[in-house]
């Protein structure tokens, strides 16, 4: 499944939630009750208040999601 990094933004900002694979390993973005979550699966959490501060603070890898997009492969959206 492909969407561009516009529709991501949108898909977040109305709660929705993502699983992608970038380089053969998971990942997901997952919203708690305060907190968005951007998560390696079995690994570290990065905890952020607002989708926006995880879009652009949040690292795969050591690069933000926007510079890793065209590369991601999403798996789920909820």
């Amino acid at each position: 499944m492909n969407i561009t990094y516009e529709e991501l933004k949108e898909l977040l900002l109305i709660g929705h939630e993502i699983e992608f694979e970038y380089n053969k390993k998971k990942y997901s973005i997952n919203c708690g009750q305060d907190y968005w979550y951007l998560t390696e699966y079995y690994n570290k959490n990065q905890e952020f208040k607002t989708t926006e501060e995880l879009l652009e603070k949040g690292k795969v890898r050591g690069e933000n999601i926007k510079q890793i997009w065209d590369d991601v492969e999403v798996i789920a959206v909820y």
